[in-house]
């Protein structure tokens, strides 16, 4: 009901006749909580000390519009408000966007939004009230440590972006999207002649996915062109990602997962591959729910010694449907030639790891969703 009174209230700004074809909705999600934060493994010549603070975990505020164009045409818009309850941050950095949908044909995007990395843990994974450190899903599983860490499809919302939405099937949906620029900012078309394209990236992802009953399973590819390439005909920092996943829910709570992922980094003196597993498990029963999930990186092609394992373990309690509070371990340990991270470091200010170097999170926090 108050939702309702704040959407009539929000729209009664706009004008009338706005205000009598179309309905506007708001909707988000509060979390924040505390973390204890170490590197371990510095090396000579470095200490590691702890981090505490207070970190916010990615809260938003979510105006939704929907305009009934007649034959079961709809325009729609979405605007993604992510706010910081630490900081006091706040920006349309979310998934946001404008198009069109139809019950026969599905749903057209023109925004940004999340594609790819987090289909893992959006299908078989994730977590109540945890920190997004403890998205292996979108940590471990999206990263190639190589000459550089490289997060697969941003690690956040792709920008430039053009994407189809299926209608659902008896549970099977499907998502083709292309990006103009995948890493934000788009080239000049102005160059000299016999020089690469310095506005010639681009991107393409396309996902199919089952959802019905107890089982959850899909396959999702991602393949991202830079802008400003080093020569005409040559690859740089070029990414090629694909993903499945396989999930089941017990009648009595249990839920078991398995993904793998296999991406590339296009490297100029050589491409870096590595192969990914995850296995997340959770249990619920009442109120309480507790979560396991274990991931392992292999060696990237090239590299030596660079391949990493994380893991977590975690428990929350649901007060309601909407609010929850819960207690979460992350540990990720790297090979000597490697740096994987946990997801979404930079959000919070943590120290993110360099060569060799372990990182371990506890966590304690709460979300409400409204």
């Amino acid at each position: 009901m108050q939702k309702k009174l704040i959407a009539a209230a929000v729209a009664g700004l706009l004008s009338l006749p706005a205000l009598a074809q179309t309905n506007v909705t708001i909707s988000g999600r509060a979390v924040a909580g505390w973390e204890s934060y170490k590197l371990q493994d510095c090396g000579v010549g470095l200490s590691c000390s702890n981090e505490s603070r207070v970190s916010d975990q990615s809260s938003r505020i979510i105006f939704n519009v929907l305009e009934d164009l007649g034959g079961g045409l709809k325009a729609w818009a979405q605007m993604d408000m992510r706010y910081s309850n630490d900081l006091g941050g706040i920006g349309m950095t979310g998934n946001t966007g404008i198009g069109m949908m139809h019950q026969s044909w599905g749903k057209f995007t023109i925004g940004r939004w999340d594609v790819h990395y987090g289909e893992i843990d959006g299908a078989i994974g994730g977590n109540r009230a945890g920190s997004l450190q403890t998205l292996l899903g979108n940590g471990i599983m999206s990263q190639v440590s190589g000459t550089g860490l490289t997060t697969i499809a941003n690690g956040t919302r792709t920008p430039n972006l053009l994407m189809w939405d299926s209608p659902n099937w008896n549970g099977f949906t499907a998502r083709l999207g292309y990006s103009t620029s995948f890493a934000a900012t788009e080239g000049t078309g102005l160059h000299l002649t016999g020089t690469p394209n310095p506005g010639g990236g681009s991107a393409w992802t396309g996902a199919v996915r089952y959802n019905n009953g107890p089982w959850a399973t899909g396959l999702s590819y991602w393949n991202g062109k830079t802008e400003a390439r080093p020569a005409v005909g040559a690859s740089s920092n070029d990414q090629h990602s694909w993903r499945a996943w396989l999930g089941y829910t017990f009648a009595m709570g249990l839920k078991l997962g398995i993904a793998y992922d296999k991406s590339r980094i296009d490297r100029f003196a050589g491409d870096q591959s590595r192969g990914a597993w995850n296995i997340p498990v959770s249990y619920e029963f009442g109120p309480h729910k507790v979560y396991g999930a274990w991931a392992r990186a292999g060696h990237t092609s090239n590299i030596a010694n660079s391949g990493a394992t994380a893991w977590n373990l975690g428990y929350d309690y649901a007060f309601s449907k909407r609010t929850s509070a819960g207690v979460f371990y992350t540990k990720v340990n790297n090979k000597s030639g490697s740096f994987y991270d946990m997801f979404g470091l930079g959000a919070n200010g943590a120290t993110p790891t360099m060569l060799g170097q372990d990182a371990r999170q506890w966590y304690f926090g709460m979300a409400h969703n409204f």
